[in-house]
């Protein structure tokens, strides 16, 4: 009957759904089970990588530690044998004195050329020259410097009261090449043995150029030798 075969051909189906079933969840169990697997894998790698990392960190950190401590360490030991040798009491004095000198001969004046004479009046000498270049400063401690030797005029020193002054008395020093017994008198400010050096070799060079270009004008100025450019008051470095 219709109801025997029904029965005879649902009953082998329902027995494959239940084995097919059976299967399908054992895969999804095994399905789970990968996963967790999977995800324990990662959290170990996760924690791998934070060991190694904090490993490296610490690596890291006790290099840097002991390199800034040595250089620490080197840089005070130089700081405290430069500072002892700065402030050695010989080098204390001298470097005293030598912005003391500095700042004295700043109001110093010498002149070259002046006629030499026994019994002579420096002051009166002086007082003669600044007035041939319209300046009449207070003069003080005018003398005569160097070694006497026969026949050598030695240069004359005289002191004012700042340096301005000083820079006045350079600036119209140039008239002095047209007036009457003073042309070959020059005036210059006291140098120390460095700048005198650096002052002759400026000198050699000006000559140098003045000889190589005849029809150019070179001066010194600021330290340098510059061209004196056919514009008033305009110079070029050379």
């Amino acid at each position: 009957s219709a109801y025997y075969l029904l029965e005879r051909c649902s009953l082998p189906l329902m027995g494959l759904a239940e084995k097919k079933n059976g299967q399908l969840e054992k895969l999804k169990d095994e399905k789970i089970t990968d996963l967790a697997k999977i995800n324990d894998l990662q959290n170990e790698v996760i924690r791998m990588k934070d060991e190694q990392l904090s490993k490296v960190r610490n690596v890291v950190k006790d290099t840097v530690k002991d390199t800034v401590t040595s250089e620490l360490k080197s840089y005070s030991s130089v700081v405290r044998e430069s500072c002892s040798a700065a402030l050695e009491p010989k080098r204390i004095v001298s470097a005293v004195k030598k912005v003391a000198e500095g700042e004295d001969r700043s109001r110093n004046v010498i002149v070259f050329g002046m006629l030499e004479e026994e019994e002579e009046n420096v002051a009166s000498k002086v007082d003669i020259l600044m007035d041939k270049v319209n300046e009449k400063p207070h003069a003080t401690d005018c003398s005569r410097i160097g070694q006497k030797k026969p026949g050598v005029h030695r240069p004359i020193r005289f002191k004012v009261t700042s340096s301005d002054i000083v820079y006045q008395i350079l600036r119209k020093a140039k008239v002095l090449k047209d007036v009457e017994g003073f042309q070959r008198v020059f005036i210059s400010p006291d140098r120390s043995v460095e700048e005198r050096v650096s002052r002759q070799k400026l000198v050699t060079k000006l000559k140098s150029k003045r000889a190589a270009e005849p029809n150019k004008q070179f001066i010194i100025r600021k330290g340098e030798v510059v061209l004196l450019s056919e514009k008033k008051g305009c110079v070029e470095n050379v």
